[in-house]
């Protein structure tokens, strides 16, 4: 390539050796729990501490209780609940004893959960007391694979589940009496150890499987890429069935003996000011939602937020305005440091990093993880400032779509991993992201990135965010629409809609205007909190129908 992409650290980057044999838990909690971080707090769960001595204890109970109901190695258990203690020791646990262990939202509905437990013929269910009326509402859509269901909370009417033969215990009655240590179970570095499962934004959602070698290699990468060490604090805004939750969140400050945050609350911005002001994180790990979010709750309060114990913020999940980082920067002195990365690949492969940092780019490689970009003919793009589907080559990509044999064919070739996102680098070797290629849409012939037309509308200061989509107009032609949410106190109007409209044709061209500007309260978001233009297609193609 005709940029230096690759920096001096990623070009001297050897990943560690694995053990062939070895259980990942050993690597994130027994090395500090029997050692000199015994007593230090690993993680503090709404306000609650846990010394890294407690939690291995209770990650150990929660092993044997799963033992004692009898699940088979190698066999699944999904995790449909929020963040909690019972969750997270459930999770360990199940790894511990060689379960692995699949997370997933607990905001899907009924019929969903039905689908992810055919999909991964999972053994047993952990599951919260609130969402455990889904289960009879699923009725006779569970599995016969089903056998056990753990319930974080009482235990509610489960009688139809016994009909069916399963049997359902508290998850405080699993753990009680259960001995406070647990002989690991040993797995291959190359073991299915853990799942997680696509957003869905482009079809069913796939089961991700990950092998046990990521416990390792993922943390030491991000260690030198983010600067991880036991005086971290960690708060990750995203819930652990996320990956940009569960690694830099749970997985990668625990490896470094740091202390994690954890909260079964929504991420609200009232509810992160809060949490930040009276934990005082060192890092936290977010997405461009809630950034955004942020910035509009602290223009509300009658003080200045206390944020100054955050020495890094490290956001993901998609594009953010450019008026986003230096709204932060002039409050804070921090920068923002953006990223891209996915669930395929464990977390992210190509990031910001203090000190070697772009604002609005993706930044540059992460050690370990190889970079090209392909145009629309199969060639490689060498050139800067050249869009291509970027695929990426790392050790720690997705083993195979769980049950998806097609989807793992057309995705991983050969050790590339096609990610769907396109990117371009500049000629200082910084990514930039343009667009997904299932976004993208032609007017008049010529492609639209949505991304172009959100950033020019999300720079007026009276917009919070904004999301375009391709439309089809009266005419059979393909029309640009976007969708905007404006700031609190701020009226939509046609006045308005045509200040939008001037600034998307002054900074991205008169063909990407949109033809109509539809002010709304809120925009559809995935599970992974996203937003999900495939919803806003699709409510568009039903209008019209």
């Amino acid at each position: 390539m005709d940029a230096p992409i690759y920096s001096a650290e990623w070009k001297a980057w050897q990943d560690p050796e694995v053990p062939e044999f070895f259980n990942p838990t050993q690597v994130i909690l027994d090395r500090h729990a029997n050692g000199a971080l015994a007593g230090k707090t690993a993680l503090v769960v709404d306000d609650v501490p846990v010394t890294y001595a407690g939690l291995l204890e209770e990650v150990s109970r929660a092993a044997n209780g799963l033992r004692g109901l009898a699940l088979p190695v190698d066999s699944r258990i999904l995790i449909f609940a929020t963040d909690s203690r019972a969750m997270i020791a459930t999770w360990f646990g199940a790894v511990r004893s060689g379960v692995v262990p699949a997370g997933i939202s607990e905001l899907y509905k009924a019929h969903q959960l039905a689908y992810f437990l055919r999909d991964t013929a999972a053994t047993a269910l952990f599951i919260d007391e609130a969402q455990f009326d889904k289960l009879a509402e699923a009725g006779d859509d569970l599995p016969d694979t089903l056998r056990k269901v753990i319930v974080n909370g009482t235990v509610a009417d489960s009688g139809f589940l016994a009909a069916r033969g399963i049997e359902v215990v508290a998850y405080a009655d699993m753990v009680a009496g259960q001995a406070a240590t647990a002989a690991p179970v040993p797995r291959h570095r190359n073991d299915v150890a853990y799942m997680f499962y696509s957003g869905g934004t482009t079809g069913t959602a796939k089961g991700i499987t990950h092998l046990a070698h990521d416990f390792v290699i993922v943390p030491e990468r991000h260690g030198l890429w983010w600067e991880y060490s036991s005086d971290d604090i960690v708060f990750a805004t995203s819930k652990k069935y996320f990956t940009h939750g569960l690694w830099p969140g749970l997985l990668i400050p625990l490896y470094w003996g740091g202390t994690s945050i954890v909260t079964a609350q929504p991420p609200r911005a009232d509810i992160v000011t809060d949490i930040v002001e009276r934990h005082r994180p060192t890092k936290l790990i977010t997405v461009p939602t809630v950034i955004k979010m942020l910035l509009a709750h602290f223009d509300t309060m009658d003080r200045e937020p206390r944020f100054a114990s955050v020495r890094g913020v490290y956001s993901a999940s998609e594009k953010m305005p450019p008026e986003v980082f230096e709204r932060w920067h002039a409050r804070f002195g921090v920068e923002l440091m953006d990223s891209i990365g996915s669930s395929e690949v464990t977390y992210e492969w190509i990031a910001n990093r203090p000190g070697d940092f772009r604002r609005g780019s993706l930044g540059k490689p992460v050690p370990g993880v190889e970079i090209r970009l392909v145009d629309d003919d199969g060639n490689d793009v060498t050139t800067p400032d050249t869009p291509g589907e970027c695929w990426v080559r790392s050790r720690t990509a997705c083993f195979f779509y769980w049950r998806k044999f097609d989807e793992t064919k057309n995705t991983f070739q050969g050790p590339w991993v096609r990610t769907g996102d396109q990117l371009q680098f500049d000629a200082d070797g910084y990514f930039w992201f343009a667009g997904r290629s299932n976004d993208v849409f032609k007017v008049k012939g010529l492609w639209v990135s949505p991304i172009e037309i959100e950033a020019a509308i999300t720079r007026d200061e009276r917009v919070l965010e904004a999301a375009a989509i391709g439309i089809d107009g009266d005419d059979g032609l393909t029309k640009v629409k976007a969708f905007v949410v404006l700031k609190a106190g701020v009226t939509g109007d046609d006045a308005l809609a045509a200040d939008l409209k001037e600034r998307v044709r002054g900074e991205a061209g008169g063909y990407k205007v949109p033809e109509t500007i539809a002010f709304v309260d809120e925009l559809p978001r995935t599970t992974l909190q996203k937003i999900d233009r495939r919803a806003l297609r699709d409510r568009e193609a039903a209008a019209k129908s």
